[in-house]
Parts: structure tokens; C-alpha cells; sequence
């Protein structure tokens, strides 16, 4: 049986493509190199990125979108207004709005059509006539701009977006959770009612990091911590009880393990490293949310000579967070990890390891905690007994830890990486 003309319409557009990616490539990057240019200086913006988009997700917005009707698969790639990506990422909600204000005042010469170029660059045009922030078909706003770069003679088409950090993140959630994941379609209406319930709470962490970005001045640095390890653990937990929920279909309460992982996560995880090797309290106004370029140097009061860099942390937790495969965690289903672990902490380990796939919340745990860590699953199970045994019998005598170990080998598996626990335990004397 020969397969629909479409198919044959589709691998003909990826050709087109391929056959002229490097053009594609050389006007992103002159297009980016020109925005950052631009309106990389300004205070609010955090970065300018662009990508090109890929044959897959070319063959599926074809597909998707019934685009084989619209254009002949040798004009398709040059027609589609994405097949160049470019955002432009800055600090706040608050903050898309400026820089959009910013393009308009930069693109001011109408050439026509409703595009839109600046005055020493005609080369650059963007369609500034429609209304911004647009809806999306989810309900949310988003700046998103079409637009057309001429390189070496040839059109290209590209789309311009203007994301904070959290609405940058919140997109990739989405995006890996529903429009790339056909196996979460079946859950419609729940996905929706939860990642609604999500975008909420994010709304809610970025004016959090808007009141400590403005008024970092005023806090300590340990009011400063306690409020980053609060929005860290409401974002998981919100996050992390949506795939839970997805995946086995039972709504389950996870703050508390949440709230343990924060705990690990500032203190011993891979991420640590970017809190390290500064000097001060300004290191947490030039890095909290990414903002390296905020240039304030006021002397302020409760400095920090131990330099933990809580907002590089967060930064850099939340850019390993946008490349999880979320569909690929899998709750529910049984865990191994191969550990060759002595002493004290080769008895934690066991204790672990005769629970870790008979109760469930252990195991969510524990699928939720290797998702975050970069190491493989054994390298993090590792870490976390290190950092578990560290935390119980610091500083303790034999007979002390005797008592420690007795007592958590008693407990019921889901209390195990509670924080409380460990407090507990740490307490035994």
C-alpha cells in the first residue's frame, strides 16, 4: 500500500530545510547578535536566544497545522512565520512589558504592511500593528512578535518572543507535558485544571522574586534563604503532583517531600557549586533570577562572607529543570541503583534500599530526587545517604549513633526523607 501525498509533501519540506539550514542559521545568529545589540543592555534583560526549528517539529506543525494546503513544499519552510525562534528573556512579568515598549521605540520606521524597521537597520522588520501581549489558546498572554530578517539576499522569517523567567519556564513545562506528550492527552481536563492550578503559583513565585529583587536591602540573608527554599518547594510540589497525578492517576500530597528535597538541594546537591566563591550580598542581587547585569554596588547591611549565592542556585536549578524529560519520570514503577556504601552509611543505604520500591511515597521520593540531582540514579542515591548520614550523626558518639540508627531503622518507610526526620534523628542523644 503507497502511503498519502502528504508524507511525500513533508519529507520534501525537511529537505528544503536541511538544504538550507545554514542559511537559516547564519540570519539567526546575525539577528540575535543585532537584538542583543540592542536590548541586551538593558537592566531587565537577562539574555537574547534563538533556535532553528527541527525537522520533527517541522514534519508535526505540517501535519498538525494541515500546512501542505497552504504553500508548495519548496516555499513552506521559507513561509512559516516560526522556523526562526529568537526570545528575548528578562526578569519580571512587569518586565516583558518594558522591552516591548523598548522594540516599539527601536523599530519606528513603517515600511508597510505593518512592519515595522529601525532606522539604521532596514534589514530587520518586525509586524508591530497587532495588539500585544496576544491570548493564547490556553488562556495566557504572551509577547509574541512575527517578523523578517534579510540575509545574503534571502527573506527569513522569524518569531520574537519576550518571556521572564518564570513565563520562560512555565512554557517548557507545558510544552513537554501536553504538546509534545500524546500519552498525557487522555487527561485532558485534569492536566489542565492542575497546570492552570501551576501557572498560578508561578505567577505568585515571580512577584515573590520581584519583592526580594526589590528589596534585597532590607533583608537578612538568612529571611533571604527561607524565602527562596518557600518558592523552590511550592513550585516542585505544585509541578511534581501534576506528573504525579498524571502518571498513577491518585491525588497524593507531597509538600512535605517537597520541602525535603529544597532542603538537599541548598545544601548538598551539584547545585551548591554555583553558590560558591563570592563575597557578599551582592552577589544574591546580581544573580537572583540570573541578573547578572544588575550593576547596583550600595554597601549593604548583613553581608554574607560565606557567599552562598542562593540566587545562582535557583538560576541554575531552574535551567536544568527546562531540559527534564518530565514524561519519562517514572512514578510508580520500581527503582535500582547499584551502591557499594560502608560504615554508618552503608546501614542508611539499607535502610533505604528494603523500602524503596514497597512503599510508594519513598519511592515517589526518590524518582522526584533523581530527576533534579545530574548525576545517574546510583551516583545520586549515593549523594543523598552521604548527606543523610551527615545530617543524623554529626558530631555524635558511638553509643549516640547506635541509639540514631536503631530509631530510624523503627520508622515507617514515608517518613524517612521527611525533614523532620532528620531533625528527629539529629536531635538523639
Amino acid at each position: 500500500m503507497s502511503k498519502l501525498d502528504v508524507f511525500e509533501y513533508i519529507e520534501q519540506a525537511a529537505s528544503v530545510l536541511d538544504a538550507n539550514l545554514v542559511g537559516f542559521t547564519h540570519a539567526a545568529d546575525k539577528l540575535t547578535e543585532f537584538l542583543t545589540m540592542r536590548f541586551g543592555d538593558i537592566d531587565a534583560t537577562i539574555g537574547v536566544t534563538s533556535r532553528i526549528k527541527t525537522r520533527d517539529s517541522l514534519k508535526e506543525k505540517i501535519l498538525r497545522n494541515n500546512l501542505y494546503r497552504e504553500a508548495p513544499a519548496e516555499r513552506i519552510v521559507f513561509e512559516m512565520h516560526d522556523i526562526i525562534g529568537v526570545k528575548i528573556e528578562c526578569r519580571f512579568f512587569k518586565d516583558e512589558k518594558y522591552i516591548y515598549e523598548k522594540i516599539r521605540e527601536t523599530f519606528c520606521v513603517d515600511v508597510g504592511g505593518g512592519l515595522f524597521c529601525p532606522a539604521d537597520k532596514k534589514a530587520v522588520r518586525l509586524k508591530l500593528d497587532t495588539p500585544q501581549p496576544e491570548r493564547q489558546k490556553n488562556g495566557y498572554s504572551i509577547y509574541r512578535i512575527d517578523g523578517n530578517v534579510t540575509y545574503a539576499g534571502e527573506n527569513y522569517n522569524f518569531e520574537l518572543q519576550i518571556k521572564s523567567l518564570v513565563n520562560s519556564f512555565w512554557s517548557e513545562i507545558e510544552h513537554k507535558l501536553i504538546y509534545k506528550n500524546n500519552r498525557l492527552n487522555q487527561f485532558d481536563n485534569l492536566m489542565k485544571e492542575m497546570l492552570d492550578y501551576t501557572h498560578e503559583s508561578l505567577s505568585g513565585i515571580d512577584h515573590q522574586l520581584n519583592l526580594i529583587f526589590d528589596r534585597v536591602s532590607g533583608n537578612t540573608i538568612s529571611n533571604q534563604q527561607e524565602q527562596l527554599k518557600s518558592m523552590l518547594a511550592l513550585g516542585l510540589n505544585e509541578m511534581y503532583t501534576a506528573i504525579v497525578k498524571a502518571n498513577v492517576g491518585i491525588p497524593v500530597t507531597i509538600t512535605e517531600y517537597s520541602e525535603a528535597i529544597v532542603d538537599y538541594l541548598i545544601t548538598a546537591s551539584s547545585y551548591t557549586d554555583e553558590m560558591k566563591g563570592e563575597s557578599s550580598i551582592q552577589t544574591i542581587r546580581d544573580n537572583i533570577s540570573g541578573l547578572i547585569a544588575q550593576k547596583t554596588h550600595t554597601a549593604l547591611p548583613n553581608s554574607n562572607n560565606g557567599g552562598d549565592n542562593y540566587g545562582g542556585l535557583l538560576v541554575s536549578l531552574m535551567e536544568w529543570m527546562r531540559n527534564i524529560d518530565y514524561a519519562a519520570i517514572a512514578i510508580g514503577e520500581k527503582i535500582t541503583v547499584d551502591v557499594e556504601l560502608d560504615g554508618v552509611e552503608g546501614e542508611v543505604a539499607k535502610i533505604l534500599l528494603k523500602e524503596i520500591n514497597t512503599d510508594f511515597y519513598l519511592n515517589t521520593f526518590f524518582h522526584i530526587f533523581f530527576s533534579l540531582e545530574r548525576g545517574d540514579d546510583s551516583q545520586d542515591f549515593t549523594s543523598y545517604v552521604k548527606y543523610y548520614t551527615d545530617r543524623i550523626i554529626s558530631g555524635k558518639t558511638q553509643e549516640q549513633l547506635y541509639r540514631t540508627l536503631a530509631r530510624l531503622s523503627e520508622l515507617p518507610a514515608n517518613k524517612l526523607p521527611l525533614s523532620a526526620t532528620l531533625k528527629m534523628l539529629a536531635d538523639i542523644h
